[in-house]
């Protein structure tokens, strides 16, 4: 089975999410984006064998970038062949690792779909008092504090790919081009964590506002619904924010 994932300036988490399924036997090579990070996160992933890495540089001021990033990512995946998606804030549970092994074994996707939703838990992490910082746990991993958002969230991560297939909305993307879709059940899920700095979540939420605060400049609607901004980073999705920029 193959993995595709795609990251920008991601070097502190490499090695705790790649080392936790790379030496799975279901795992045949993971194709990894960089969005030609300004950090090390390349040099860290080329120290696994698995990894096939390739530099595609991410401009946050393009109205479609984060849904450009995802699609090239389906673009080194062959016709048909199996692929189980990742982001490096995410972990995959003990139940998943078995079914995944499951499926590469048989060759087979659930209920014969080529899409298949995966359940994903979104944890808090414990952090130090008065701090953004989170505590990291023996393997790495940073301590669960308490669950936040919704739970199953159905996220849909696992395709066997077909030459219609590509990612629209952005920036919680939704795949067109299936001709038939399944769900894992609850206890196969993915651990989706909160950043161990923080401030780093308003850097993401603003790069992704961003790309919606140009579609507005150019009078492009959002490809499914509207994108609402949270209250701490309305400002971000107003174009006057970026006026002056690209």
């Amino acid at each position: 089975m193959l993995i595709g994932c795609k990251c920008l300036n991601e070097e502190k988490t490499v090695k705790r999410v790649i080392g936790d399924f790379h030496d799975e036997p279901w795992v045949d090579k993971i194709i990894a984006i960089d969005g030609d990070s300004s950090d090390y996160t390349v040099q860290e992933l080329r120290q696994f064998s698995k990894v096939d890495v390739y530099v595609h540089r991410y401009l946050d001021w393009y109205h479609d970038q984060e849904i450009m990033q995802a699609n090239i990512v389906l673009s080194y995946i062959p016709h048909n062949e199996i692929v189980f998606l990742l982001d490096f804030d995410e972990r995959i549970t003990q139940p998943l690792k078995e079914v995944l092994g499951k499926i590469n074994e048989a060759g087979e996707m659930p209920d014969g779909a080529d899409l298949v939703h995966i359940p994903r838990r979104t944890i808090d992490v414990l952090r130090y008092e008065n701090s953004p910082f989170a505590i990291l746990g023996p393997d790495g991993w940073p301590m669960e504090s308490h669950e936040i958002g919704q739970f199953p969230d159905y996220q849909p991560r696992l395709i066997r790919k077909t030459h219609k297939m590509h990612w629209v909305q952005s920036p919680h993307r939704a795949l067109v081009g299936w001709t038939q879709i399944a769900a894992l059940r609850d206890e196969c899920h993915i651990l989706h964590y909160e950043k161990d700095d923080y401030r780093d979540r308003e850097w993401i939420e603003r790069r992704w506002l961003r790309q919606n605060a140009k579609r507005i400049s150019l009078g492009l609607p959002c490809d499914l619904y509207e994108v609402s901004a949270k209250p701490e980073f309305a400002n971000a999705i107003d174009p006057n924010y970026w006026k002056g920029e690209r």
